[in-house]
C-alpha cells in the first residue's frame, strides 16, 4: 500500500512556502531555510534528481525541526547542518542565541530580541526569563533579567547586553 506525501515547501516558490510554516523572519530561520532549500533545488537540478519530500517545517521546545524523506546522503547532511545552525541563531534576525524559557514557552532567541517579545508581553517587568533546558552556568546568565547565553564582558554587574542598554 502506498500513500501519497504532500511536500510541504512548494520548489516554484520557496520564500512563500517557508514563510508559511516559520513566519516571515528573512535574517531569521527563514532566512536560513529559503537558502537550504534554495540550494537543495540547485544540488537536484545538478543531478537531475527528484526533490526531497518535505513532510514538515516548524519550531518544536525552542528548536528547529525539519521532518522529510529523502535517501539522498548529502542533502540529509545539507538538512542536518542547517538545522544545527539555526538552533544556535535567533529565530528572528540570526545573531548567535540560545534557547530561553519565556513565559513557559522554550524559544532560541538572542538577547536583543528576547527582550522585546518579554517587554511586549510585560512591559514593567525587569526578570523576564525562567529556567532553562541547560544546567545554569552562573557566568553566563544575566544577574538581571536571568537572559542565558549572552553576557556584556566590560559589565562588571554581569549583566547581559540589552539591561547595560537600558540601564537595569
Amino acid at each position: 500500500m502506498s500513500y501519497s506525501v504532500s511536500n510541504a515547501v512548494d520548489f516554484n516558490d520557496i520564500k512563500q512556502s517557508v514563510e508559511e510554516s516559520l513566519g516571515r523572519t528573512p535574517n531569521g530561520w527563514a532566512g536560513m531555510v529559503t537558502t537550504l532549500f534554495s540550494e537543495i533545488k540547485q544540488y537536484c537540478y545538478q543531478k537531475q534528481a527528484p526533490y526531497p519530500a518535505i513532510l514538515q517545517i516548524k519550531e518544536k521546545l525552542g528548536e528547529l525541526r525539519i521532518y522529510h524523506r529523502c535517501d539522498d546522503r548529502h542533502i540529509q547532511s545539507m538538512i542536518t547542518a542547517t538545522i544545527a545552525r539555526a538552533n544556535r541563531t535567533c529565530e528572528r534576525c540570526g545573531n548567535s542565541a540560545e534557547t530561553q524559557l519565556l513565559d513557559g514557552w522554550y524559544t532560541t532567541l538572542c538577547c536583543w530580541c528576547a527582550h522585546n517579545v518579554a517587554n511586549n508581553r510585560h512591559p514593567k517587568r525587569k526578570r523576564l526569563f525562567g529556567v532553562r533546558k541547560k544546567p545554569v552556568r552562573d557566568r553566563l546568565t544575566c544577574a538581571v533579567c536571568g537572559y542565558f547565553g549572552q553576557i556584556d564582558r566590560s559589565d562588571d554587574r554581569g549583566r547581559c547586553p540589552a539591561c547595560v542598554k537600558k540601564g537595569w
